[in-house]
């Protein structure tokens, strides 16, 4: 049976007083729920199709799905050039996640995680963080920039200071900086080493046999660093970017919420 859903939009504050956009899909049920939090990659935002189409998956199977924005990108508050970095956003989701501890219909032990890309490897370093999340999904996540195709344009990006891309939130040229790169790849952000020591959650990882950003071997290595029960899941006809293509998205969502519908 399929439930109904209420959308609830606020701002939560992180650590340096920066609002963080988010958006709480809360099932029409009474008690308390289990709950998902979903992490957008890098350059990414909350309101990516793909990460929308998850929450309202997950939502209508009677989960509360949870998704916001890195400060210091898209609508949330902070700076590209000062504030968008990966120990930032690795701290946002801490606040997001005692944010929704606090409310009375979530229940914080059914706690699961989603991440694509980089977001992927932040659920991984999130379970770690974590040892009471339940169930953990991670789909085409990187283990270090140099191994994507990203490692191609190191060179220029680190020259210049800023590597310029067109945003998929509004067409606009932005300016990553390098510094991004650097705190991303710091030890205390390392996934294998994170992966070795998750023995909690059940695991769910993903990759796309198409996907030429982040190659599917690489997400692999996470998957066997892993030492919690687990499932590797490899499709055909995924790409990195199967965002753009509404008809992967059962390929790729149907899994995912089965997965989260029976371990949380």
């Amino acid at each position: 049976m399929t439930m109904t859903y209420k959308t609830i939009v606020l701002q939560i504050p992180n650590a340096k007083k920066f609002n963080l956009a988010t958006e709480i899909y809360k099932p029409d049920a009474e008690g308390i729920l289990p709950i998902v939090f979903i992490f957008h990659g890098f350059t990414g935002y909350k309101e990516s199709a793909d990460l929308v189409d998850i929450a309202k998956r997950l939502a209508e199977a009677g989960v509360v799905a949870v998704r916001f924005t890195a400060s210091g990108f898209g609508d949330s508050e902070g700076s590209l050039a000062h504030d968008y970095r990966f120990s930032n956003y690795r701290r946002d989701a801490e606040a997001v996640y005692n944010h929704m501890a606090k409310l009375p219909y979530v229940d914080m032990t059914r706690c699961g995680v989603y991440g694509h890309s980089l977001g992927g490897k932040l659920a991984v370093l999130f379970s770690y963080d974590h040892a009471g999340v339940k169930a953990l999904c991670a789909v085409s996540a990187p283990v270090e920039f140099a191994k994507t195709s990203y490692g191609a344009i190191e060179g220029e990006w680190k020259k210049t200071g800023y590597m310029e891309k067109i945003s998929g939130r509004d067409g606009k040229t932005i300016r990553v900086p390098y510094a991004y790169w650097l705190d991303a790849e710091l030890p205390q952000h390392d996934v294998l080493a994170a992966a070795s020591c998750v023995c909690n959650p059940h695991a769910l990882v993903i990759a796309g046999l198409l996907d030429t950003e982040v190659p599917w071997q690489e997400t692999e290595r996470i998957y066997e660093a892993l030492r919690c029960p687990k499932e590797w899941l490899l499709l055909n006809g995924v790409d990195h970017k199967y965002k753009g293509n509404a008809a992967l998205f059962p390929v790729v969502h149907t899994p995912v919420t089965g997965f989260f519908a029976k371990y949380l």
